[in-house]
């Protein structure tokens, strides 16, 4: 007895369907008949990647794509997926950007705005990002934010997650204040070293549990990071990669003073100059978050700090 698939029960088909991507679904099975057609149309949450113009699948899958992912530059017209909760841009240009906007995605939980070349985003999209317009967006990445031109009066307060690359100090405490229930921040900073205020209040109480600051071409300056620690009192996971003008004992005895929560720490610090004066079984003794601390001795007599 042969068994065609046209045979099984749709319970069956549908089981074997969801293996599938959208592409293949579309070649293979769409416009065999009536039947394949509306079951097709039943399955929910696909996943669709985007390398050229597939403006059919988009048509034809709308109301079913849940995750988009869209890696080239062409300009893609998303906006019929109204039940879009993650999107990724990773060629982002300005015809993609101008899409976003909680109107067209109101489901959006998790955002990624990439771009191949420097964009300045729009002011219209950080104020749809830190506002309550997307209610349910909880993770964003922004590959670069140069500048934060948002009023005070803008808060996200589902945002939790928050990847960004920036180039100026400030815009790492004006996103703490649009994002009071951030719990994770993390920072790539390129750019130079700026003067910034400590927070206005003492008792100034971020519920950020998770902070990392990665400062590849060390910029920052031991002041600058100093402050920036002022805004973070509850954090209970640091990751600093950054250079340490000052001795790295003296660092980490701040560190551990103002983050008295603290219970994991890892790093990637230059020190330099250093202190030959303190070696780093003396530094591991500070805190049992640097029994594993690793120090490795540069050419040219500055030391690396290594802890993961």
């Amino acid at each position: 007895m042969h068994l065609r698939l046209e045979d099984l029960p749709n319970e069956i088909i549908l089981e074997v369907l969801v293996y599938f991507d959208i592409p293949h679904l579309h070649q293979s099975f769409w416009g065999l008949n009536q039947r394949f057609n509306t079951l097709l149309q039943t399955l929910k949450n696909l996943s669709l990647i985007i390398e050229k113009d597939e403006s059919s699948l988009i048509e034809i899958f709308s109301r079913q794509i849940a995750h988009l992912k869209i890696d080239t530059s062409k300009s893609i017209d998303f906006t019929p997926l109204f039940n879009l909760r993650s999107l990724e841009l990773c060629q982002a240009n300005g015809f993609q950007l101008e899409q976003i906007r909680a109107e067209h995605m109101p489901n959006l939980t998790n955002l990624i705005i990439q771009t191949r070349f420097y964009i300045l985003l729009p002011s219209e999209i950080l104020r749809e990002i830190f506002s309550s317009a997307f209610q349910y967006l909880h993770q964003a990445t922004l590959n670069r934010l140069d500048a934060f031109p948002i009023s005070t009066k803008f808060q996200s307060f589902s945002l939790h997650t928050l990847h960004v690359t920036c180039s100026h100090p400030n815009v790492i405490i004006q996103l703490l204040s649009a994002c009071p229930n951030l719990s994770c921040f993390h920072i790539t900073f390129f750019g130079q070293n700026h003067h910034i205020l400590p927070p206005s209040s003492p008792n100034y109480d971020h519920p950020l549990e998770k902070f990392t600051l990665d400062d590849p071409y060390h910029r920052l300056s031991h002041d600058t990071i100093q402050i920036l620690l002022l805004y973070i009192p509850n954090v209970k996971y640091l990751f600093l990669k950054c250079r340490c003008r000052v001795p790295f004992i003296s660092l980490m005895e701040n560190i551990f003073q103002k983050l008295e929560k603290l219970e994991q720490f890892e790093c990637d610090i230059l020190e330099s100059p250093n202190d030959q004066m303190v070696n780093v079984e003396v530094i591991q003794q500070l805190n049992e978050c640097l029994y594993n601390l690793e120090c490795i001795k540069q050419n040219d007599g500055s030391r690396l700090f290594l802890l993961e």
